[in-house]
């Protein structure tokens, strides 16, 4: 019998009450805000998809091989997206990689449209953009509505290869820990996908979040520069959550999470892959990815720098002379890491509703554990509220948040965490993958009665 939410809170206050009161902490924040009291419970895993599964639906890895997003259809039914390769029993687009929609519900997958359907992948970008030449996987989509259209726009992961020469005669790069080297050398940025009929097709509409160093830093070595997957927020300009379409589209502002690294950041960010984030005016955005225009997409968004006067003035893309730099030879505006205790890979964040809060959920180090952080103004965040969620032999890839209110962008006190599950150092083999889910049930922080 299902418990309603109100139960699961107060099971999750009892449970939880020992938990330590969490802090806001952000070495680079340039203003303090009250610590948020928020404590999370991980359940049990549940089984998503098998890989089995999902090669008879026609994917040969993934999904998702990273975020995912999910567009309700009725009936407690959803249209999923992610980042997958198809095999040649996809009838629409076989053994290609890009990004794929599938069906199921929040509980399991269960098949696929149009015969495994691509609906974007490398080389979509504007012409002359190189990018996405090599990978263009998304995933999580949201609405926008403004110029007499509306939509969804999906962040996606654009990578761009080069061999490895110094590690014949693969020349790849190396998985992570003790595996063998089994993914490209790539460099990775962010670009945006539009749909203007209810999610059925997307159209790269460009480049918006390039990393803080060149291409020229990477190319050549054995080192990846892995952004994530994009994560967007509507919110006004102090970080305050607004419904989407916003009341007032002028004040509004879409919020892009992303990883990046820059050598001489604090503590565990220097030259790590840490969390940081954009943005740009919502009213912009839309007329930007309406317009067909990919230098106009390139240039909306700018960087958190809380070491600045002014915290959002870094471009978030190279600039040549003023306009959008496609061949990735320039150098984007630096980054602050929102927390720099420790690394973060992937980063997906969701407003949940019940508690007023933002989340993230992120990888820290290579898929031991997934950690959860909470925050009132998406700059300001709290050390981990929960104990991390681990599985025993098992490393866990692209934590996901996906809302359970009946809106995917909305938590409601027990969104859903979706992952890829491999035994330890079989990464990126799939056809050992479980794709699975577990809830993160959310609570205020039981407070201790003062003594007199």
């Amino acid at each position: 019998m299902k418990k309603s939410l109100r139960s699961a809170v107060a099971v999750a206050v009892v449970c939880l009450g020992a938990f330590a009161q969490t802090r806001a902490r952000n070495e680079a924040a340039s203003v303090n805000t009250a610590p948020v009291d928020i404590v999370g419970l991980f359940g049990q895993p549940v089984t998503f998809a098998t890989h089995a599964e999902l090669v008879s639906y026609g994917f040969s890895f993934g999904p998702s091989d990273g975020s995912i997003g999910a567009i309700p259809s009725g009936g407690g039914s959803y249209t999923f997206y992610g980042s997958a390769g198809s095999n040649a029993s996809c009838t629409a687009n076989p053994k290609i990689n890009g990004t794929f929609p599938f069906n199921g519900s929040l509980d399991r997958v269960t098949g696929v449209n149009g015969g495994c359907r691509r609906l974007f992948g490398p080389g979509d970008a504007p012409a002359g953009y190189a990018f996405d030449k090599d990978y263009a996987g998304g995933g999580g989509v949201i609405r926008f509505s403004g110029g007499g259209k509306s939509g969804w726009l999906m962040p996606f992961h654009a990578e761009y290869h080069w061999q490895n020469l110094a590690n014949p005669p693969t020349f790849l790069c190396s998985a992570g820990g003790n595996s063998p080297s089994m993914v490209p050398c790539f460099y990775s940025s962010i670009g945006l996908a539009v749909s203007t009929d209810d999610g059925k097709s997307f159209t790269v509409a460009g480049q918006i979040v390039q990393p803080s160093q060149p291409l020229s830093v990477f190319e050549g070595g054995g080192t990846n520069m892995a952004m994530g997957y994009g994560s967007l927020l509507v919110a006004d300009a102090n970080g305050r959550h607004l419904d989407n379409p916003p009341p007032d589209p002028a004040s509004a502002y879409f919020y892009v999470f992303f990883g990046d690294r820059l050598p001489g950041l604090p503590s565990a960010c220097n030259n790590a892959v840490c969390v940081g984030v954009a943005r740009a005016a919502y009213t912009d955005v839309v007329a930007a990815v309406l317009s067909g225009d990919g230098h106009q997409v390139a240039q909306l968004f700018h960087k958190y720098d809380g070491a600045s006067p002014n915290p959002w003035t870094q471009p978030a893309t190279a600039f040549v002379q003023g306009s959008a730099n496609p061949d990735l030879s320039g150098t984007a505006g630096r980054f602050m890491p929102l927390w720099s205790d420790e690394n973060a890979g992937s980063p997906i964040v969701l407003y949940d509703g019940s508690l007023n809060v933002y989340l993230a959920v992120y990888v820290s180090g290579p898929g031991t554990a997934i950690k959860a952080r909470a925050s009132s103004d998406m700059i300001h965040w709290t050390e981990p509220i929960s104990t991390p969620f681990s599985e025993a032999g098992r490393a866990l890839f692209y934590p996901t948040l996906i809302g359970e209110t009946g809106d995917p962008t909305i938590g409601g006190g027990a969104p859903r965490v979706y992952f890829t599950s491999f035994p330890t150092d079989a990464f990126p083999n799939y056809s050992t993958s479980v794709f699975e889910s577990v809830t993160l049930t959310l609570a205020r922080q039981r407070r201790r009665a003062a003594r007199h």
